[in-house]
């Protein structure tokens, strides 16, 4: 583990920030009151439950867990594992396929671009503007970076999915919301054993183990995956090691107290982007620099931590703290980026139900603390070795917020929810090889709820919010002095890059519910930013990303489930249609430079839909089509990349003796297409046009899973 200094803070200072949110103590509200749930929207008159092993965890059940996020007064999704485990999911673009409002594209192996509502338009990698987690305990830092690939897929029992500011359930400030990735656990997991067995194109093989099993007081949980593929383009091999397992202490009936361990060994080329052409008639093709730099992402991480639920007086605390310990051997264009660092935090979550004046009422109050400290080097790039040191320094990063919410029912049917966020962030960073460019920085925000959510019936909800968001820059935005530009050319401004925070002001509306054999999920929204932080690419005198001044995001985000047979019209048969849109109209507004034009990087109408026939002996076939129209690539709208429809068709057996079989076939015309692009100003003003990333091709997987004991 690497040692902490802290220069802004003494270390007595940092513990007991740390612990201040395990210090409160909320008073428990109790009292019985009215339970008004609506059914599922991502099934349809038939909700299949699997048995968990032990109901008296503090651990939620699946229908539990849905019928709390419904709740919520604003977009939400929550997605079972099932959905997703006869299937080839490697990444967020498969768990989160079926999740309108959800934009992940695959850029290569397990890395995704992923935007909620617009969020992280100004990073075309990895991850800003969504607040990941996991069992609610942060995979995102203390900056608001985060990575993909600390999530297993196959370690998922489900996936919380709190768009914008509905996700103050977690204390996210941010714009695209916060994903919370739920793992099994030795009681819910619902086998002993599980097997899984999967392979296909591009030399692709996975091999995954899971162990679960309940001692009564305490239970254990333990899964590794190993995963190779030579990838679909030259230079993006891939090689994957995972471990993720828990233990948990039934200290009492209403204690429980889990420890998480989690290992993640990444070793994943990079191919780079293409030209447009390239990317349309030769996408196995690399980058004209990926394989001379050998252009790779290993990441090495280490997690462990501790969450501890306490039922009483009518209600749950959660506390928790974690620590990661992180590795990441980096080597780009004209550079290696090495790094080594840990973050580490805790928090403490109170959710309680009773009354308040005489009416029913629900209260979740919380708190989170994290720091973070990277020691970063930039060494010269040597054929994807370590050349000659450009740069060494220490960053440093803290964030610590106090939220709340209250929900109280004014009607048996209708409930007024209140919340509020608080927040401060800061960033310290020292260079060691040139003190000029030491600098520091902090930010501080208020964010503030209000929403309403009305039961029509027993299986409708509408709702409305309106509410804010706020993101500071991490230190990929703010540290462009060591910045990746121009092959590796340091920009040379001193300190920090001026930026400021990201701000927003948005209002949603919408409803969901089922009727007969129909379910949807409707929201619309609309939200005004302020400072919004863009990316720009190939321009080697200005900083990469910056502050907009006025945009505009807004949108539909609109899902729909058709049972066209039910099984209790036929003998068993099921037929089900199921497909989600997603409108994003996100501009500039006024602009001195670009008027109203459209912001790049997402296309503005996303359609997805599959058709599922099930046969009562467990054998299921689904076509599916995945569309988009053109996506802009430059914010002066002078050049797209073109949309596309690409057709998939999955297809499996349901075998006695927990066995099953599936078969994957992804793109199956081989249309030639782009799934992502990396932004600029103006496309026909840059030298460089290596800026689209090309959808895969063809490609085949099946796999065998077989859960037993």
């Amino acid at each position: 583990m690497s040692a902490f200094t802290m220069s802004a803070l003494s270390r007595s200072t940092a513990v007991l920030s740390l612990l201040a949110p395990l210090s409160l103590s909320f008073s428990a509200l109790a009292a019985d009151g009215i339970e008004v749930a609506v059914a599922p929207v991502t099934v349809l008159s038939e909700v299949k439950v699997t048995a968990e092993k032990d109901g008296s965890s503090t651990a939620p059940s699946v229908a539990d867990a849905r019928a709390q996020i419904e709740k919520t007064p604003g977009g939400v999704d929550l997605v079972d594992a099932e959905a997703f485990e006869n299937r080839y999911a490697v990444s967020f673009k498969d768990t989160l396929r079926d999740v309108p409002g959800v934009f992940a594209q695959a850029r290569f192996g397990e890395e995704v671009r992923l935007s909620i509502r617009g969020s992280g338009l100004g990073r075309s990698a990895h991850l800003r503007g969504v607040y990941l987690l996991e069992d609610g305990l942060p995979v995102s830092r203390a900056d608001g970076f985060g990575d993909f690939q600390e999530i297993d897929p196959l370690t998922t029992r489900y996936l919380e999915v709190y768009k914008g500011a509905n996700a103050l359930r977690y204390g996210s400030s941010t714009l695209g919301g916060a994903i919370n990735v739920v793992t099994p656990t030795g009681r819910t997991a619902g086998q002993t054993w599980l097997l899984r067995l999967d392979g296909g194109s591009n030399d692709t093989y996975r091999e995954h183990l899971a162990y679960a099993k309940d001692y009564g007081d305490v239970d254990v949980y333990a899964a590794f995956t190993n995963s190779q593929s030579d990838g679909y383009r030259d230079q993006q091999r891939s090689d994957n090691q995972r471990f993720s397992g828990n233990i948990g202490y039934r200290i009492t009936p209403a204690v429980e107290s889990r420890f998480y361990l989690n290992f993640n060994e990444i070793d994943q080329e990079l191919p780079g982007a293409l030209s447009l052409n390239d990317a349309l008639n030769n996408p196995r093709s690399v980058a004209p620099t990926a394989n001379s730099f050998n252009t790779k992402r290993d990441p090495t991480t280490l997690r462990l931590a501790n969450k501890t639920s306490i039922k009483f007086g009518g209600g749950q605390l959660d506390v928790g703290v974690y620590y990661w310990d992180r590795r990441l051997f980096h080597p780009v264009t004209g550079v290696v980026v090495d790094q080594r660092g840990d973050f580490y935090g805790s928090f403490a979550q109170w959710n309680g139900e009773g009354q308040l004046f005489g009416l029913r009422n629900e209260v979740t109050l919380g708190s989170n603390a994290a720091l973070q400290h990277n020691n970063a080097k930039v060494f010269a790039n040597s054929g994807g070795q370590r050349g000659a040191i450009s740069g060494d320094a220490t960053e440093e990063a803290g964030s610590y917020d106090l939220y709340g919410e209250n929900r109280l029912w004014v009607r048996e049917n209708l409930s007024l929810i209140i919340g509020a966020q608080g927040l401060v962030t800061t960033r310290d960073y020292t260079d060691r090889r040139n003190a000029a460019e030491s600098a520091e920085r902090s930010y501080k925000a208020f964010n503030p709820k209000l929403g309403l959510l009305w039961a029509v019936d027993d299986h409708t909800q509408v709702f409305g919010n309106v509410s804010t968001s706020y993101e500071a820059p991490d230190y990929g935005a703010l540290n462009q002095t060591t910045a990746i530009i121009a092959g590796g050319a340091a920009l040379g401004t001193g300190g920090f890059v001026p930026l400021d925070a990201q701000r927003a002001l948005a209002v949603e509306i919408g409803t969901r519910g089922e009727w007969q054999r129909l379910a949807w999920n409707l929201s619309y929204y609309h939200a005004n930013v302020d400072k919004e932080l863009l990316l720009r690419a190939n321009t080697p005198t200005t900083a990469v990303q910056f502050n907009a001044d006025e945009t505009v995001h807004q949108g539909v985000e609109a899902g729909l489930a058709i049972r066209l047979l039910s099984d209790s019209l036929t003998a068993g048969d099921k037929l089900t249609f199921h497909q989600t849109y997603t409108w994003n109209e996100f501009s500039f507004d006024h602009d001195a430079t670009y008027g109203n034009a459209r912001l790049a990087g997402v296309p503005e109408h996303y359609y997805q839909a599959q058709l599922r026939y099930e046969h009562p002996l467990g054998f299921f076939v689904e076509p599916g089509v995945e569309a988009a129209n053109h996506n802009y690539v430059d914010y002066a709208n002078t050049q797209t990349a073109p949309g596309y429809a690409i057709w998939n068709l999955s297809t499996g057996v349901t075998l006695p003796h927990g066995l099953s079989l599936f078969f994957d076939a992804r793109n199956l015309f081989d249309r030639g297409y782009v799934g992502s692009v990396s932004t600029t100003t103006n496309f026909q003003a840059v030298s460089n046009k290596n800026l689209f990333l090309p959808g895969e091709g063809r490609l085949f997987f099946g796999g065998l899973r077989w859960a037993f004991g």
